[in-house]
């Protein structure tokens, strides 16, 4: 007789998978690959503002968003976090502390009901031991979050406010667009993750839409002309 909570949790994770399997890093990796890693997989759901793990943890394994989306944030010399990035679906994390065998850098929480795949520590590190060539595939997944950390850091260093609201709306679009374009995001939310004041983003945000550059609706925003925000950016 099959019991019908397994049946349905064994279905929920193959859904899940098939998710990861469209977008993102998992995607881009070979079905061989996608095959073993499917085999240690563990379905994960987390509540609105839980976190996923904390800077200063121990490595628990690699994570996998499915739906939902995360805050990746930094720890501050002033003990505060600062939130440098939202994360939607296809986005995998936690490579870099488990491989290094060190403390968690960041910390991570769902900002809204999120389901994620886990990669757990103790069996991931077991497949590669038998599967080194893995290894090929999770340099290709620090890769992926290193550029993504970089385009940040480089965005966060512009001192026009303007190149740098156009910079992270392109990265967003790039990341984290709906199949019609949306980027679910709060225009507040967008101001914390620029460092820069509600008004002057507000300011901004207007003008791009003025100009046919961007649609604006709540918590809601999409790229209409990249070409135009590619531009401001190389100014």
């Amino acid at each position: 007789m099959i019991d019908s909570k397994n049946s349905s949790a064994c279905d929920d994770l193959r859904s899940a998978i098939t998710i990861l399997e469209n977008a993102g890093w998992f995607s881009q990796r070979p079905q061989k690959t996608r095959a073993l890693l499917t085999t240690i997989a563990r379905l994960r759901n987390f509540s609105k503002n839980e976190p996923v793990y904390l800077a200063g943890d121990r490595a628990n394994g690699v994570f996998g968003l499915v739906r939902g989306s995360l805050h990746i944030s930094l720890p501050r010399m002033d003990g505060e976090d600062f939130t440098a990035h939202r994360a939607g679906a296809g986005f995998w994390i936690g490579d870099l502390a488990l491989f290094a065998g060190s403390e968690r850098l960041v910390s991570v929480r769902a900002i809204e009901p999120t389901q994620m795949v886990q990669l757990p520590a103790d069996a991931l590190h077991e497949l590669v031991r038998e599967n080194p060539w893995l290894y090929e595939d999770f340099y290709a997944l620090t890769y992926q979050n290193f550029r993504t950390t970089f385009a940040i850091l480089s965005m966060l260093s512009m001192s026009s406010t303007a190149k740098r609201v156009a910079t992270k709306l392109l990265l967003e679009a790039d990341t984290r667009a709906d199949r019609d374009g949306w980027i679910n995001i709060s225009q507040p939310e967008l101001a914390g993750l620029l460092a820069m004041s509600l008004p002057t983003l507000q300011r901004i945000m207007r003008r791009f839409q003025a100009a046919g550059f961007i649609k604006s609706s709540y918590a809601r925003i999409q790229v209409l002309d990249r070409n135009a925000l590619a531009q401001i950016c190389g100014e």
